[in-house]
């Protein structure tokens, strides 16, 4: 990074580029330790208000509309959040302070010095942000060059230990308190970096996590680099950011619904459909009847590599017909929705690698492989009768029985009354009585049982008054 020669003088108007970058670095203990010098060093060079960290323009910005919301935020919080007006004397932090004290200080760098004793490796990551990026998500005000310090701090707080726990084959502490870590603002650069250092202080002593050479390996796994970099930046994200985004996740996700929905409709209730489904259902493998579908891919599979390649190919010819005609216009807005995650996405991360799919293509094909199973489904799916009104709510497309999918299965010789399928009787057979018959039937067993056994006890005490004999009705119902 450029450096600016003041304080929060960063740039602005640099969309192509990445809001949060994470890059690493690795210092072994015993390249350190060859070099003279001492983990615990670092506590002191980025210590105190240096030429790289301050905290006097620590300010949370809010965004205010009125003079009520002003007051109330006055009389809630104050608007500066500064730790050092609280007695804390350094803008470095930890997990549990966002400003350090001396005695904090001295303790930190015990620790890290101990770390390196017992060889162990120290990572340094930065996280670099955008200048824009900052202005728009409320953390940054290039005319006052106030910086909402604690907050950003918070974030990182919020994130460190799926670092930690993440990052290698093993968690990289032991126990709670096994690592040690702190982080600083750097306000001295083109772009805002905030710069974490963290490091186990016990020895390292699981072979999963030592080199052969019995050194500790330092390595980040480059999937926990990335769910860090995300989360970080989602924590810092003004509300209207989230709900800009998540507005466009749903209407893409409307969209999606529409096809699908009218794509079956008019394929099952429109004639000129007929010959392409037909088409496709001619080369569709018999012996997968009933278990149709595009596979466990991201879209259709052409190639001979897939059973479902022919059929495929038919399926990839009259989802383009269908969207360049009858679904032109919904498609279209399908596309030109998603395109906006695509702009929202290189403002967040900069531009894609070359050859990497954008937000809208993948969206594109995740469309046409459910639009390609939906009509694989309709050749699975025996029609059935819509019994209640409730059913129209649950299932929004019901295949018509006189159909183009009805028409096709049957003309393929596949049976489609699914009242064939329940057994008749037959001649020396009597149809099932309705359960709630045989319920009733039972009650009324039960009932007749009931009396016949008090009408025994009674006629047992009248056979001889001269013999006294008590008789349960549990022998009575034996003897019966």
């Amino acid at each position: 990074m450029a450096k600016t020669g003041g304080f929060a003088n960063f740039a602005t108007g640099e969309k192509k580029t990445g809001a949060v970058l994470l890059p690493t670095h690795f210092t072994t203990a015993s390249q350190a330790t060859k070099e003279g010098k001492q983990f615990g060093n670092l506590v002191r060079t980025y210590a105190a208000k240096s030429s790289k960290v301050m905290d006097e323009n620590n300010e949370a910005l809010v965004d205010i509309t009125d003079a009520e919301n002003d007051l109330n935020i006055s009389d809630s919080f104050g608007y500066s959040s500064r730790f050092s007006a609280t007695g804390d004397e350094h803008p470095l932090f930890d997990s549990d302070t966002l400003n350090m004290t001396d005695e904090q200080m001295d303790h930190l760098e015990d620790r890290l010095n101990l770390a390196q004793k017992n060889g162990n490796v120290l990572h340094e990551m930065a996280f670099s942000m955008r200048g824009d990026w900052l202005v728009e998500n409320g953390l940054y005000d290039p005319e006052t060059k106030q910086l909402d310090q604690d907050r950003l701090k918070r974030a990182e707080q919020h994130i460190v230990q799926d670092l930690f726990d993440k990052g290698g084959a093993q968690p990289l502490g032991e126990s709670p308190d096994d690592v040690v870590w702190f982080g600083a603002v750097h306000q001295d650069t083109d772009h805002l970096n905030m710069h974490i250092w963290y490091v186990k202080e016990t020895k390292e002593t699981r072979p999963s996590m030592l080199h052969y050479s019995g050194e500790p390996k330092g390595v980040i796994d480059f999937n926990a680099k990335k769910q860090a970099e995300s989360k970080f930046r989602y924590e810092l994200e003004s509300d209207a950011t989230k709900i800009r985004r998540a507005n466009v996740y749903e209407a893409v996700g409307n969209y999606r619904s529409t096809l699908k929905h009218d794509t079956l409709e008019n394929l099952d209730k429109t004639h000129c459909y007929t010959a392409d489904l037909q088409k496709i259902f001619a080369v569709l493998p018999q012996d997968l009847r009933g278990r149709w579908k595009v596979g466990n891919t991201t879209s259709l599979v052409t190639d001979d590599a897939s059973r479902m390649a022919p059929a495929n190919r038919q399926m990839n010819q009259l989802i383009d017909k269908l969207l360049t005609h009858e679904l032109k216009d919904d498609y279209q807005a399908f596309q030109e929705t998603a395109r906006k995650m695509d702009e929202m996405m290189t403002e967040t991360h900069g531009n894609q690698h070359k050859g990497q799919l954008k937000w809208s293509e993948t969206q594109d094909k995740r469309l046409r492989k459910e639009l390609a199973n939906g009509i694989y489904r309709q050749f699975n799916e025996t029609f059935k009768e819509r019994q209640l009104e409730n059913d129209a709510i649950k299932q929004s497309f019901q295949k018509a029985k006189k159909g183009n999918f009805e028409k096709i299965r049957r003309a393929n010789g596949i049976d489609n009354d699914h009242q064939k399928d329940i057994k008749k009787p037959t001649i020396h057979q009597k149809p099932l009585a309705p359960m709630g018959k045989l319920n009733r039937i039972a009650k009324r067993m039960t009932k007749q049982s009931r009396q016949e056994l008090q009408q025994m006890h009674r006629m047992m005490q009248d056979m001889d008054s001269s013999i006294t004999q008590n008789v349960s009705d549990q022998s009575l119902s034996s003897y019966i």
